[in-house]
């Protein structure tokens, strides 16, 4: 099976995602100090890289596209739901889910229907050879939604705790500019956008472990909206 440089490259950073999500999940049984509903989101990222390894072995199969773009969507909703549980109270906690649970439930609907009828434009381009799909954008909706929350309630954060959220942002903003490019090229010579992506995104979700454990192990527990 052939495939472009570009998409070999998607395809061995993709097990970045994979080994991130296997490192946070044991770290997270090791420690046992965070609630389990971080335990489920550390277990999503393994969860999705699963899907984004075959779709990029299978770039073309519009199916795979689908199912990768669903697991994203299943990966920041766990992330959505924790830090529901960590900062918002009842009733608005339940309420907050519940909308969102919708939403997300109408962009797995319409991604799954995307299978049978594949989508014939991008949804938002963005250049020659860049640009978003809708599963893409409702991803990145769904990620920006978890960091004016974090950020909202950042007031209540230790000095360090402050520091790593800072840096929890600057890698999701860098992940964006780098999702911006397609993952079909290498440009301008050597650089695959998308497999940056990958490796810069399993940074960030062992950083995302290293937060937590800030707040709710070596800094004495962090503040629970169920407490």
């Amino acid at each position: 099976m052939y495939l472009h440089d570009a998409h070999v490259s998607n395809v061995v950073t993709s097990f970045a995602t994979l080994w991130s999500g296997v490192i946070v999940t044991l770290f997270w049984w090791y420690d046992r100090k965070q609630p389990l509903r971080w335990l489920f989101f550390y277990i999503t990222i393994i969860i999705t890289a699963i899907p984004t390894i075959i779709h990029h072995m299978s770039p073309t199969q519009q199916f795979w596209t689908s199912v990768d773009i669903m697991s994203n969507i299943l990966l920041v909703w766990a992330l959505e739901l924790a830090l529901a549980g960590d900062f918002l109270k009842q009733p608005f906690r339940r309420q907050f889910v519940f909308i969102l649970s919708i939403i997300n439930l109408f962009v797995i609907l319409k991604l799954g229907y995307e299978v049978i009828s594949p989508p014939q434009n991008i949804f938002l381009p963005l250049g020659e050879k860049g640009g978003f799909t809708f599963g893409e954008i409702a991803l990145i909706l769904n990620a920006i939604l978890s960091v004016i929350i974090i950020s909202y309630y950042s007031r209540s954060f230790t000095k360090k705790q402050k520091s790593v959220m800072k840096v929890l942002v600057a890698i999701f903003l860098l992940g964006l500019l780098l999702a911006t490019g397609s993952d079909d090229y290498i440009y301008p010579t050597f650089l695959s956008w998308h497999s940056l992506w990958h490796i810069t995104g399993a940074f960030g979700f062992v950083v995302f472990w290293f937060f937590n454990h800030l707040r709710f192990s070596l800094e004495g527990g962090a503040n629970n909206a169920d407490s």
